[in-house]
C-alpha cells in the first residue's frame, strides 16, 4: 500500500477545505463576512421585535448565520428619526453590504442618507410602501425591495363589522407626523365611506397627552361607535394605546388596532400580518441579494400570512357577543 506523504496529505486536505468553502458559499478564513446593518424603529414595540427575529430566521433559511458567513449588527432608533439617520451613516461608513430597515421611517431615512450609492435596502414592517414613496421599480437602478405589513383596509373593516354588527359611525385616529399613518389613515377613510360608514376623522401632530385628549373629545362628541387605528408607530406605543383604549372602554367603544401585540393593551381586536412571518419573508429576500441576485430581480412582497387576534376580556367588558364564526378565525386570544 502506498502511503501519503505528510506534505501531500496537507495539500489535499487544504484543497478539499477550500472546495468545501466555495461550494457552501462561506467566507475564507482570511476574510471578514459581509456586514449587514439592521435599523429598527422601536424595539420596545413588540411587533418590531418579532419582525427582527423573523428577519434573522429568514436569513438563516437562505444559509446566512450571524458570525459565520455574515455579520449582523442591529441599531435601535428608539422612535427617533435622527438616530435612524445616524445608524444609516454608520453602516455606510463601515462598508455594509446591505441594509435591512424595520419600519417606514428608517427605510425613508436610509434611502435619503445613502442617496447616490448602490447600497441595497430591504425593508420590513412597512405599512404602506407605495403610498409613502417607497416604490420598487424593476430596473437596474433600483436598490430597494422588501415585504410590507399591508393588510387591505377593506379586509380589516369587514372583520370589525363582524365584531360590531350594527356599526354605522366609525372613528379614525392617527398621528400626522409619520407618513405611513397618514397614508393608511387616509386609505381607511376612503374605504370606510365606500362601505357605507359615516367616518369621523381625528388627527394629532404628536402624542402629547393634551392633544390625544382633545382628539378623543372630538370623536366622542361626534358620536363614534367604534375606533379604527391605522398603521401608526406613534399611537402604537403601549402608553398611548392604554390611554386611548381605557378611555373608550369607559364609553363602551371598541378599538381595532393594526398589530397583534397591541391587543393586549386594551383593544378589542386586530386583523394583521404576522410580524415574524413578514420578517422571515424580508430575511429571505436579503439572503437572495447577499447570494448575488440583483435587487430588481427580487420583487417586493405582501404578507403571505394574516392573523386575527381577539381580546375576549374586552369583548365581555363591552358586552359584545363574539360569534362562533369570528371566534373560529382567531389564532390568538386574550
Amino acid at each position: 500500500m502506498e502511503l501519503w506523504r505528510p506534505r501531500e496529505l496537507q495539500l489535499c486536505l487544504g484543497l478539499g477545505l477550500l472546495l468545501l468553502i466555495l461550494l457552501c458559499g462561506c467566507q475564507t478564513p482570511f476574510s471578514k463576512p459581509p456586514l449587514v446593518g439592521i435599523i429598527l424603529w422601536d424595539q420596545d414595540i413588540q411587533s418590531f421585535e418579532n419582525n427582527l427575529q423573523g428577519v434573522i430566521e429568514g436569513l438563516r433559511e437562505e444559509g446566512y448565520l450571524d458570525k459565520l458567513n455574515v455579520r449582523l449588527q442591529t441599531i435601535n432608533s428608539t422612535g427617533d428619526r435622527s438616530r435612524a439617520a445616524n445608524a444609516a451613516e454608520i453602516f455606510q461608513r463601515h462598508g455594509a453590504r446591505l441594509l435591512i430597515t424595520l419600519g417606514t421611517v428608517p427605510t425613508l431615512v436610509a434611502l435619503d442618507v445613502t442617496q447616490g450609492s448602490r447600497l441595497p435596502v430591504v425593508y420590513s414592517g412597512v405599512g404602506a410602501p407605495e403610498a409613502t414613496g417607497l416604490q420598487c421599480p424593476s430596473t437596474p437602478e433600483s436598490r430597494l425591495t422588501g415585504t410590507s405589513m399591508e393588510v387591505p383596509v377593506a379586509e380589516q373593516l369587514k372583520i370589525f363589522k363582524l365584531a360590531k354588527p350594527r356599526l354605522q359611525r366609525l372613528g379614525i385616529l392617527f398621528c400626522s407626523a409619520t407618513p405611513e399613518a397618514v397614508a393608511t389613515g387616509t386609505a381607511a377613510e376612503a374605504v370606510a365611506r365606500r362601505m357605507g360608514l359615516k367616518v369621523i376623522l381625528a388627527k394629532v401632530t404628536d402624542d402629547r397627552p393634551e392633544l390625544l385628549d382633545q382628539a378623543l373629545q372630538t370623536l366622542e362628541s361626534e358620536g363614534l361607535q367604534a375606533l379604527f387605528l391605522p398603521t401608526d408607530p406613534v399611537l402604537a406605543s403601549p402608553k398611548n394605546l392604554e390611554s386611548i383604549c381605557a378611555r373608550l372602554l369607559h364609553h363602551q367603544i371598541p378599538v381595532m388596532v393594526p398589530f397583534a401585540s397591541s391587543v393586549r393593551h386594551g383593544a378589542l381586536l386586530s386583523y394583521h400580518a404576522d410580524s415574524a412571518e413578514v420578517g422571515r419573508q424580508s430575511g429571505r429576500q436579503a439572503g437572495q441579494i447577499l447570494s448575488g441576485a440583483a435587487v430588481w430581480n427580487v420583487p417586493p412582497e405582501i404578507p403571505k400570512v394574516k392573523r386575527l387576534t381577539l381580546n375576549l376580556t374586552i369583548a365581555q367588558a363591552l358586552e359584545l357577543p363574539v360569534s362562533r364564526h369570528l371566534l373560529s378565525q382567531a389564532r390568538d386570544l386574550y
